[in-house]
């Protein structure tokens, strides 16, 4: 899936992308093989993780940023996040969302600032706009803009379109971690409703929410990592929603621009604690019945 937001961002800004795109590929993957050898653990060369770490914080970084910026993300994600636990399925946070926040802690402006030759249908990305409260009204030509990706923002998560047919592709082949995007996606949609950040309607208001900065992204690539989701259904859903909800209100209140990997991050942290309190109400649950059973068999 990731294929299609990399072609997009490549259309968009050119030989930029494909630069940025190659980098953060090759360090994570060089970082990946090199820590393996360190380590003394076997290396799988189909082990596609650490392309697919690089290809997406390299989608969530600005096109003309520094190349030492995503070398220094993706090298985070890797020797940070992924090897010292273990790799796989065995990380605690997803690695791409790690390498991304650490790079807007320490790059905040050049991470965070969009310039391009293309004419935008405003001057300024959308989250920008959103963080100043100001308004932009939808008619058929920006609306357009803003579902393509035609916008300034991060050079890979612009284009909804693409997100709703890989959200589609996902309820084919994967149901399951579905559940969390739903109930992220649901409780962004209600609190930019309820809490609109625009001085125009509230509806155009959740539009711009969901166009503006890596939330559909992380909608798709994100909360959907199989290392960190929540292992019973139920919550997964609580799951997405206690994100989506971090994610707003960071938005409102944070210092960042786009905040959705620190909420990725926090939602992460409190995935064994769900389990946990589940697995809890599991065994309270059936304890009873089980006691039943050994006293009609003596």
């Amino acid at each position: 899936m990731l294929i299609f937001p990399c072609l997009m961002s490549i259309w968009y800004h050119g030989m930029k992308a494909v630069y940025v795109l190659l980098i953060s590929a090759v360090t994570c993957v060089l970082c990946d093989f090199f820590a393996s050898i360190i380590i003394y653990r076997q290396y799988f060369a189909a082990d596609l993780s650490a392309l697919c770490t690089g290809l997406m914080i390299a989608l969530m970084l600005p096109a003309d940023i520094p190349l030492y910026v995503p070398v220094l993300a993706c090298s985070f994600a890797i020797l940070v996040l992924k090897i010292p636990f273990g790799g796989g399925m065995r990380v605690p946070f997803v690695p791409a969302a790690a390498g991304f926040a650490f790079v807007a802690v320490c790059f905040r402006d050049p991470v965070f600032t969009y310039s391009t030759g293309r004419d935008y249908m405003i001057t300024s990305s959308v989250g920008s706009v959103l963080q100043s409260g100001g308004a932009v009204r939808l008619n058929s030509i920006n609306f357009l803009d803003l579902i393509t990706g035609n916008v300034y923002g991060p050079m890979g998560c612009g284009c909804i379109l693409i997100f709703i047919g890989c959200i589609v592709f996902l309820l084919i082949r994967r149901k399951s971690a579905l559940l969390s995007t739903a109930g992220f996606l649901g409780a962004c949609l209600v609190f930019s409703l309820v809490f609109s950040r625009t001085n125009g309607s509230r509806f155009v208001g959740a539009v711009l929410e969901f166009c503006s900065g890596s939330l559909m992204f992380a909608s798709v690539f994100l909360i959907t990592d199989y290392s960190t989701l929540p292992k019973h259904k139920p919550n997964k859903i609580v799951y997405g929603v206690f994100c989506g909800i971090i994610c707003m209100v960071m938005r409102h209140l944070g210092a960042f621009e786009e905040p959705v990997c620190f909420a990725v991050l926090l939602a992460n942290a409190f995935t064994p604690l769900l389990d946990i309190l589940t697995g809890r109400v599991i065994d309270f649950i059936s304890a009873p019945g089980k006691g039943r059973e050994v006293k009609a068999d003596e």
